[in-house]
C-alpha cells in the first residue's frame, strides 16, 4: 500500500471537520471471510487538545459497528471498537499519525487488530484503508468511511480556546475484504 499510516479516523476527521462519503462494499475472498457493517459510531478524546500549534497528541477512543454481515462468520453482527494512537498535528491540520492500534471485539468473541492504514482526502471526503494485522480477517483490507458529527465552527472555536479535546464520528460503512 506504499507508505502506510496508522489508522486514525478521529484525528483526521476532527481536525478537518470532514464529512465522509459512502464506500462501495469490498469483495471478500474465501480465506479472509470478509465482513460489512452499515453503521456505527466513534467517540475520540485528544490529550492535550488540538490547537493551532503543532504538537504530539494522544488519541483514545471507543465506538461500535452495527448491522454487520459476514458469510464466513455468520454470528458476527456487531463489534466494539477501541482506538489508541499518537499523532502529530494542529488545527485545522495536517495530522500525521505516528502510531495507532485499532482493536475490534466482535460479538461472537473474536477480535481483529488493525495497525496500519492510509487515508485520502478530497474536499470534505475521506476514505480510509488499512490492513488487519491479527485476529479474525487477518490479511484483509479494512475500508471505512463516515462523517463528523457536530459543528465545524464550534470545533474551530475550541482550537482557539484551550484545545479541541473530543470528537464524534458517524460510521456510514466499514468493511473487510481483499
Amino acid at each position: 500500500m506504499g507508505r502506510m499510516r496508522s489508522l486514525q479516523w478521529s484525528a483526521v476527521v476532527l481536525a478537518a471537520g470532514l464529512a465522509l462519503t459512502p464506500l462501495q462494499p469490498a469483495v471478500a475472498d474465501d480465506e479472509i471471510g470478509g465482513v460489512s457493517c452499515l453503521s456505527g459510531s466513534l467517540h475520540l478524546r485528544y490529550n492535550p487538545g488540538l490547537t493551532f500549534t503543532e504538537k504530539t497528541i494522544r488519541v483514545r477512543g471507543t465506538g461500535d459497528l452495527s448491522s454487520c454481515q459476514s458469510a464466513r462468520h455468520p454470528r458476527i453482527t456487531r463489534g466494539v471498537v477501541r482506538v489508541r494512537a499518537t499523532v502529530t498535528g494542529r488545527c485545522p491540520g495536517p495530522i500525521d499519525p505516528a502510531s495507532a492500534k485499532v482493536t475490534i471485539a466482535w460479538n461472537d468473541g473474536t477480535r481483529s487488530t488493525v495497525t496500519e492504514s492510509a487515508f485520502t482526502r478530497e474536499g470534505k471526503s475521506l476514505h480510509v484503508e488499512g490492513d488487519v494485522a491479527a485476529g479474525v480477517f487477518k490479511g484483509g483490507v479494512v475500508r471505512a468511511d463516515g462523517r463528523a458529527a457536530g459543528n465545524f465552527i464550534a470545533a474551530a472555536a475550541a482550537c482557539l480556546t484551550g484545545g479541541f479535546t473530543r470528537s464524534s464520528i458517524t460510521v456510514d460503512r466499514f468493511s473487510v475484504g481483499e
